[in-house]
């Protein structure tokens, strides 16, 4: 796309009204290679982080994934040579894009720059998913960084996200993983805490295959604390990661709550997830207000109860996303806000209602929400044939308790150690997302294998992030979201919970969602720069790698600002400096 005259002119007048400042050494101009009519400054090329990877505690480079697809036609290869690479190009963070498509929350999107125009964001969920289920439908293979095996072990505890990832990024570093899986099957929280309907398991599985076939061994029904203790583990492997996740329940801790039908969140989940028969009767209350709630909510729905959750404040502090509560709604879950359980009537010895009193916020707590107070003589009961709690969880602690923190959570330091040879990650820290322990698992990783290398850890650097005010939004023309497709509400409660009820986006859409991508921060070939350089000072390059292409011959720059003023993403700035 080309600007328009119009907007040609409003450019140009722009650079010949620009008051450039006299030259100075003291204004921290390093360099200046051209002395024109206008500036003392010429253009820099400046690769800068996009807001989306900024916004992925997985730090994903999501940019390189769009545009890989992108410029396919551009770069003459063929549609399935670009999923490939763009598969290759997302398992540099993560193991798991099939997974992640499906289940994290993307916060990317939240902060995706296209969000500023009328068209939305990139839809970053539906397109990692698209290239997850292309590797795994395609049988491709994680490429290791070295095919050395190296003399070092390490042993992982806990083979959820973060204890994969760790387990995979260090494989493919050429050091053996072994991990240590308490349960029957791998995938931890993914396995046991995600139903099928949200996380299909050939999905799943089909993720994990691939990271073992880096050369993971994982190791199942085996609990460190139990079955092998940690000292035994540090006298074997030479560096340790702990990922256990946090599999236990919080208890509200009143009378009532040891009836065999009041189920913690996590024992819930695990039972469901595990194929465990469950009697649940015609009205289930959960209590919380989190994905995990929301989730449990469904599950029960779908196993034809009429469902009820209670949360104590209201829809503006609920930590599960609009999109969570939309979907709950749509399927007829009844959301109750400002209510809070104190209690549980029991009748033969089993949970018949739940009593609870009616609240009001007050002031901020130190979560940044604001703290519900009981208001006086409220007290409601809402009956129940089961009641689930999803008020929070934590680590189920055996050997490891020693490295626990005052606060009872694992706390290491900025290289993800507790101490020399043991680190860790994921819900041991708090929990969070599924990406946010694979990021934990990737950084401690690198962090291991330079420490067995014997060589300092350099953490990358990152560039500055660029966000829309740098960016001409006016350059990229309106582009519709492609919107995954879903299963229609009617055809969910089939008494199952293995029917997947998102279908994600199709080929062609997947196409159309890589070219709404803006690239920002890094050129993407759009040309305007060369086009509207009076001077003729610059070159293209189209055979050049991605963000090279573009070349300013300074002895013909005069400082002009064109270039910079017509790039729509950023990529260019004035002044002679430090490029990135």
């Amino acid at each position: 796309m080309q600007i328009n005259p119009k907007e040609s002119n409003s450019l140009l007048d722009s650079a010949l009204n620009y008051h450039f400042p006299e030259y100075s050494e003291e204004q921290g101009i390093k360099k200046v290679v051209a002395f024109g009519d206008h500036s003392h400054k010429c253009p820099i090329y400046v690769k800068q982080t996009p807001s989306c990877t900024a916004g992925c505690p997985a730090g994903n480079d999501i940019r390189a994934w769009l545009t890989l697809v992108q410029h396919t036609e551009k770069r003459h290869r063929n549609w399935q040579e670009s999923y490939e690479s763009a598969w290759h190009e997302a398992s540099k963070t993560t193991p798991f894009p099939a997974v992640c498509g499906r289940v994290c929350p993307h916060p990317c999107e939240i902060k995706c720059n296209r969000s500023k125009k009328d068209d939305g964001a990139v839809n970053i969920s539906s397109f990692e998913r698209f290239i997850g289920d292309y590797g795994i439908n395609a049988g491709l293979r994680h490429k290791k960084l070295t095919a050395e095996i190296k003399d070092k072990k390490v042993a992982i505890i806990g083979a959820g996200p973060a204890g994969l990832s760790c387990a995979f990024q260090l494989a493919r570093r050429g050091f053996p993983a072994t991990v240590f899986e308490a349960f029957a099957e791998p995938g931890g929280m993914l396995r046991y805490g995600i139903p099928a309907y949200r996380l299909p398991r050939n999905i799943l599985d089909g993720e994990i295959e691939a990271i073992v076939e880096t050369g993971v061994n994982i190791i199942c029904n085996t609990v460190i604390g139990i079955d092998k203790s940690l000292d035994e583990l540090t006298a074997e492997f030479d560096k340790i990661f702990i990922g256990i996740g946090a599999h236990k329940g919080v208890r509200l801790g009143v009378e009532g709550e040891d009836a065999p039908n009041v189920f913690s969140a996590v024992r819930f989940l695990k039972m469901i997830n595990s194929g465990e028969p469950l009697h649940l009767g015609s009205r289930v209350i959960v209590v919380g207000g989190g994905h995990s709630a929301l989730v449990i909510a469904r599950v029960a729905r779908r196993l034809g109860a009429e469902v009820t959750v209670l949360y104590r404040r209201t829809i503006v502090e609920m930590p599960a996303t609009e999109e969570e509560v939309s979907e709950a709604l749509d399927e007829g879950i009844d959301i109750r806000y400002l209510i809070a359980p104190v209690g549980i009537r029991t009748e033969d010895d089993r949970a018949v209602a739940v009593l609870c009193t009616q609240m009001r916020l007050g002031e901020l707590d130190n979560t940044g929400r604001r703290q519900p107070i009981p208001v006086e003589n409220s007290h409601i009961e809402v009956e129940c044939t089961a009641l689930i709690l999803a008020i929070s969880q934590r680590p189920d602690w055996q050997d490891v308790k020693r490295y626990v923190s005052t606060n009872g959570w694992l706390k290491p330091d900025e290289n993800w150690s507790i101490d020399e040879s043991i680190y860790a990650g994921g819900d041991v820290i708090s929990p969070d997302r599924v990406t946010t322990a694979i990021g934990h698992g990737r950084l401690a990783a690198e962090r291991i294998a330079a420490r067995l290398e014997g060589i300092p850890f350099q953490a990358p650097r990152y560039s500055e992030i660029i966000t829309e005010e740098k960016l001409r939004l006016t350059y990229y023309e309106k582009r519709e979201r492609n919107e995954r497709r879903w299963m229609p509400v009617n055809n969910r409660f089939t008494g199952t919970i293995d029917l997947e009820i998102d279908f994600g986006i199709t080929e062609e859409q997947f196409r159309a969602e890589a070219l709404r991508c803006m690239s920002c921060g890094l050129c993407f070939e759009c040309d305007q720069c060369r086009i509207f350089c009076p001077q003729e000072a610059i070159s293209g390059f189209p055979g050049n790698p991605v963000g090279q292409v573009m070349y300013t011959d300074y002895t013909k720059c005069i400082g002009c600002h064109i270039c910079a003023l017509t790039c729509p993403c950023g990529y260019i700035q004035m002044g002679m400096g430090e490029g990135l």
